[in-house]
């Protein structure tokens, strides 16, 4: 076999031994899952570099040329299995929440609860909600409370986001009333 063709297998053979190091690191949870795999994609490449420049340095025209060569294909495979890996590993959190009182008075506070949300690998480190007034809230914990000054029908979206920067979207309408009757 000719020594460029066996340079480019091992280039395969490293760039796949790296996505699984970056899968495996991603699982940990520690740090931005993004950098750390391009950090051990990159850090894998310029050690297996030195391992192959001692094994192909005399079996090559242009030895300056094997810093470059198969730098496309480790990439590429490193890439691809990195994300496949990545994908089956992670799961997406899901939110749920409820609203309390139902229906709710124009002008008392309202308790917007996302305990229910769940994330089954990780943790929720954002709740981002829209109350459907054109009003917002972007917080780190899973309770909020909100005042409408308008009666009416609210559609109420909250976006939940993991440790992982994977997000879910659920929502769910309250209705505003004037005065609440009691039963």
């Amino acid at each position: 076999m000719k020594t460029l063709n066996i340079i480019y297998l091992c280039r395969i053979g490293f760039g796949l031994l790296a996505a699984v190091i970056a899968a495996l690191v991603v699982d940990l949870k520690v740090g931005n899952p993004l950098m750390n795999g391009i950090t051990i994609g990159l850090a894998v490449y310029l050690v297996t570099y030195y391992l192959i420049k001692y094994l192909f340095t005399t079996k090559v025209d242009k030895p300056s040329k094997l810093l470059t060569m198969g730098i496309g294909i480790y990439f590429m495979s490193f890439v691809l299995l990195w994300g496949l890996l990545t994908t089956l590993m992670l799961a997406a959190p899901i939110a749920q929440f409820t609203v309390t009182p139902t229906p709710s008075p124009v002008g008392e506070p309202i308790t917007f609860d996302a305990r229910l949300s769940t994330d089954s690998d990780g943790e929720i480190v954002r709740y981002v909600w829209n109350f459907g007034d054109e009003t917002t809230d972007d917080v780190d914990v899973p309770e909020v409370t909100h005042t409408y000054t308008d009666i009416g029908e609210f559609i109420i979206t909250l976006i939940v986001v993991d440790d992982h920067g994977l997000s879910h979207t659920t929502t769910s309408n309250v209705t505003i009333v004037d005065v609440i009757v009691p039963t």
